[in-house]
């Protein structure tokens, strides 16, 4: 299985660089941005399973070009690679999507960002998630999520967030990501929260001032899994 992903994530790559190149020669040597992550990550897992918590060390390489973006992840975790991108309307309304694929699983999303009165954006999101090795025999390798929620700008930079997602493993679970975000034209503090229908709570906070960032967050039941992250 990991030798066939391989040489999926080998594409994926490739196809990018390709594309990059046919829009603009230059584009690989003359990124708009290039964002170069750290992350150091803790799991916890449920006391019923018979599996001690693990840590890992990941890189994330993130390159943008105008309305494209590449991303490969790197380290302990998984490896893998993303490609992404977005379109606008004459109302500055977002239209995007992605691709990513991992050692484990796949993902598959689009999502529009609608510009309406009064400082709100509208906010609509469709997730397709294929897992390759699920963490037990029960759990379902195909899940669909999606998610609804807004943005109420207050300032040129600053903006209060809620999206509401469903939790794709059980009918009528669902969390609600909140957060809040104070910035200026170069730095940015964010902090939130997402409670969730099981009472469950995780949290998120991140620094950026010009060139740097840091960030911290908890997320019980990482993206649907049955772990603590």
């Amino acid at each position: 299985m990991k030798k066939y992903l391989n040489i999926e994530l080998k594409i994926l790559v490739a196809a990018l660089m390709v594309v990059l190149l046919m829009l603009d020669g230059s584009v690989l040597f003359a990124a708009d941005q290039i964002t170069l992550t750290f992350e150091y990550i803790e799991d916890s897992y449920d006391k019923t399973r018979d599996k001690s918590d693990e840590i890992y060390q990941d890189k994330t390489v993130l390159v943008d070009y105008k309305q494209l973006y590449g991303v490969a992840y790197f380290g302990n975790w998984q490896r893998g690679g993303e490609v992404g991108g977005y379109l606008k309307d004459k109302r500055n309304s977002v239209y995007g999507g992605h691709v990513r694929i991992k050692e484990n699983d796949e993902s598959y999303q689009i999502y529009t960002d609608q510009v309406m009165s009064g400082g709100f954006v509208g906010k609509l999101v469709a997730r397709y998630i294929h897992v390759s090795e699920p963490e037990t025999d029960n759990e379902k390798t195909n899940l669909n999520v999606y998610g609804i929620g807004f943005d109420k700008y207050y300032g040129n930079y600053n903006y209060f967030s809620a999206i509401y997602f469903n939790d794709p493993r059980e009918a009528g679970r669902y969390s609600v990501v909140i957060s809040n975000t104070l910035a200026t034209e170069k730095h940015y503090l964010r902090v939130g929260a997402v409670p969730r229908s099981d009472r469950k709570t995780g949290y998120f906070a991140t620094v950026n001032y010009d060139c740097f960032f840091i960030s911290y967050s908890y997320v019980p039941n990482y993206d649907f899994s049955t772990f603590d992250r």
